[in-house]
């Protein structure tokens, strides 16, 4: 399977989502991913090659693939302050979902038969932006939808504390739904290994939150509360 700077163990190790918990109960609703295309994702300065006009490396940049790319983000961060500061702020409903890269790729390449060769899971490298330029003067085939990929997993330097993980397809452009999202078929049962909910409140009524999770969910693997915040036991 096509994976990214990422050796077989890596394949198996956890790696982490935060969502907003209406999209996860939707998923599970639906038996459906869904995908965002790069352009949406939030740093400006991010995935310059979709930027970089038509030709990269004297080939032409291919538009189907530039359009058609989508994907999600998950990280190998299990216990980050950054990740529920940005993503779960006191008041907001999020909840976190866990997997591994094998599982995510598998299903995605069991929902596209026989397009194994536009689907991808890699380790997001990161360098400087002076790196970043000379790659770019290099030159970054825009062709295949490997060497796209492979572009498609660097970033900036700043943000390596994120330790990301890329989860990409390259479909087509009209395949999209009119809210610009991408979905796929897939039951997140067999994806999701674990669900957490924000390390916010004191945790009291916790029990009566998780049966609502489960509830809403089906899910009937482990779900847990954060206790990042926690005053320590001792």
């Amino acid at each position: 399977m096509p994976h990214l700077h990422m050796g077989e163990r890596d394949l198996d190790r956890h790696v982490y989502r935060i969502m907003k918990r209406e999209h996860v109960v939707e998923a599970f609703d639906r038996k459906q991913i869904a995908f965002a295309p790069p352009s949406s994702w939030p740093d400006g300065f991010e995935n310059f090659q979709l930027k970089l006009g038509s030709d990269l490396a004297g080939a032409p940049l291919d538009p189907a693939l530039r359009e058609g790319v989508v994907g999600q983000c998950w990280t190998r961060s299990y216990l980050a302050d950054w990740m529920w500061a940005a993503y779960a702020r006191p008041g907001s409903s999020h909840l976190r979902i866990r997997s591994t890269p094998r599982r995510l790729l598998r299903a995605l390449v069991a929902a596209h038969p026989g397009l194994e060769q536009r689907c991808f899971v890699g380790r997001v490298r990161y360098r400087g932006e002076g790196a970043l330029k000379a790659i770019v003067e290099a030159g970054v085939d825009g062709s295949a939808p490997a060497a796209f990929a492979e572009a498609l997993m660097l970033k900036r330097r700043a943000f390596a504390h994120e330790r990301e993980v890329r989860l990409l397809y390259f479909g087509e452009a009209e395949a999209r739904s009119s809210d610009g999202l991408y979905r796929w078929n897939a039951d997140p049962r067999d994806l999701i290994t674990q669900i957490m909910a924000p390390p916010t409140g004191d945790g009291r009524g916790w029990e009566t939150e998780k049966a609502r999770i489960r509830r809403e969910t089906t899910f009937a693997g482990e779900i847990r509360r954060s206790k990042l915040y926690d005053p320590p036991s001792w």
